[in-house]
């Protein structure tokens, strides 16, 4: 695995409860427990994506959402604050950004994800080059 580009975090994260039900509603889940993908919305966090959208603009690039993983120790909790720090790297064949993400509460690591940007050339999306 290549070196991270950059290591951003901790960021402390909530798990809002009545936005991980309206989460789990909008992706046909049981609205009862916190989906497995809710760590997906911290990471448009302005605080988090900020770092991402400079890199992309310096170079000109457009992130395309590719995919997205999950590994879970344990579930989160609505209610609960967990503990995220997020490792970039690069990937120059296709050109990606993935975030690297560890999640977690009381010092002891819940979850991790990985999160796969396709850097799309703005040119690509009908910008000026």
């Amino acid at each position: 695995m290549p070196d991270a580009l950059s290591i951003l975090g901790p960021f402390r994260f909530r798990v809002d409860p009545e936005r991980a039900a309206a989460f789990a509603r909008e992706i046909g889940a049981d609205d009862a427990s916190v989906p497995l993908s809710y760590p997906a919305v911290w990471i448009a966090d302005p605080k988090l994506f900020e770092p991402v959208r400079d890199l992309c603009a310096a170079e000109g690039v457009v992130p395309v959402h590719e995919s997205q993983s999950f590994s879970f120790w344990a579930p989160l909790q609505a209610g609960a604050a967990y503990d995220v720090m997020v490792a970039l790297r690069r990937e120059d064949a296709p050109p990606r950004l993935i975030l690297d993400a560890t999640i977690a509460a009381g010092g002891e690591t819940v979850a991790k994800s990985e999160t796969v940007l396709r850097l799309v050339p703005r040119a690509g999306f009908g910008a000026a080059p």
